[in-house]
């Protein structure tokens, strides 16, 4: 059956990590969202479908797939922001001509090629509209509607990623308490010694973990150099936290480095819940801890002291002796708590430099997504 996989209106409430993704290609355990329903759907034919922006990069991360292409039979549509289950998959398969939503959210939809074409051309996958008017109401769907959302579910990503047996190296002094959730890790990954590992918890591919570190209830994506203590956090991927310091209840990127010392905090003295700044709004999270969301290829220097909740985009360079602002936009110089944007030249240099360290390459289409945010900043 044909599957189509989209992002809604909601892409920009999980900036900054869905400013240069798709939100199904926001990391959930040892894959992303997109990974999930790949296993779930693996004798189904996949399309995806994202904000236009972003399609030729898709199609670049993503070359199995194709990308915002019109149906040309019946298919069912998967908003890429729901925890699906193939229980909820069924359901939706078993339900022709249908449109579902939760609260004022679309869920997913069965249609025919035809209604597909009509419901696309009236706003499609940002709209609730049915040609037919049939609309079905779901209740109980796990959806996530922030980027710290994905942070209350790292304990079930954690459990699904268990099935993973691979090889990895570690110290015979290390400690692997798994009182609270399984610890998986996954293959060619280094722990050094005198490190305690405290799950739920992923460690990724290729990963490496310093001596002396402590990291607990967390999900590492697969690349990842990690160290000090880190706590309630994902990482993307491909990013470096290896020195001293304390990270969480925080999201980074990929390609994002921590200077040595780099700590953050994630309560608040008064201990009520945290606000971020999300899309230009000041966000209530309802959460009492909460820390940092970081872009791809920031960087902060050594010693930098984050605020609680703290919002900061892509290609930033973060040089601050005392807490800098808690939302810095994307390519921005911030040095001694004042912003100064950076130039992109020499930002593409750097970022080229980042991952030609990985045996990597910055692609021509990549480079092509980052200026345009670069310009419309």
């Amino acid at each position: 059956m044909k599957i189509n996989i989209f992002d809604d209106h909601s892409a920009m409430n999980f900036e900054p990590i869905s400013l240069t993704r798709p939100v199904f290609g926001i990391r959930y355990g040892a894959g992303t969202l997109l990974d999930r329903i790949q296993r779930m759907c693996s004798e189904d034919s996949l399309t995806l479908w994202t904000r236009q922006e972003l399609r030729d990069l898709t199609n670049e991360l993503y070359p199995p797939f194709n990308v915002n292409q019109k149906p040309t039979e019946d298919s069912i549509w998967l908003n890429g922001r729901v925890i699906w289950t193939r229980e909820l998959i069924d359901e939706l398969k078993n339900t022709p001509s249908t449109l579902f939503i939760q609260n004022d959210s679309l869920v997913g939809a069965n249609l025919t090629r035809t209604e597909s074409s009509e419901w696309l051309d009236s706003g499609g996958t940002n709209s609730i509209f049915h040609p037919k008017g049939k609309i079905q109401n779901m209740t109980g769907v796990p959806i996530v509607n922030y980027l710290w959302d994905f942070l209350s579910f790292i304990p079930d990503a954690v459990e699904e990623s268990r099935e993973i047996d691979y090889d990895f190296s570690i110290a015979d002094s290390v400690v692997i308490d798994e009182s609270q959730g399984s610890v998986v890790i996954d293959e060619n990954v280094i722990v050094e010694p005198f490190t305690y590992l405290s799950g739920p918890l992923y460690i990724g591919k290729g990963s490496f973990i310093a001596s002396h570190s402590k990291i607990i209830n967390s999900i590492i994506g697969p690349g990842c150099k990690v160290g000090g203590e880190v706590s309630g956090t994902i990482i993307q991927g491909n990013s470096n936290k290896v020195h001293d310091g304390y990270l969480g209840d925080s999201y980074l990127g990929e390609w994002v480095n921590l200077g040595a010392g780099t700590t953050n905090s994630n309560l608040k003295n008064n201990y009520t819940p945290v606000s971020m700044s999300v899309n230009g709004k000041e966000i209530d999270s309802d959460r009492l801890f909460l820390g940092s969301f970081i872009g791809d290829h920031t960087k902060t220097a050594i010693g930098t002291q984050l605020n609680t909740g703290t919002n900061i985009g892509i290609g930033c360079n973060v040089l601050a002796q005392s807490f800098p602002k808690r939302h810095i936009p994307s390519f921005t110089f911030c040095i001694r708590g004042k912003n100064r944007p950076i130039k992109f030249d020499n930002f593409i240099t750097t970022a080229q430099q980042v991952k030609h360290r990985r045996n990597m390459e910055l692609s021509r289409t990549e480079i092509k997504v980052l200026k345009t945010l670069f310009l419309s900043r």
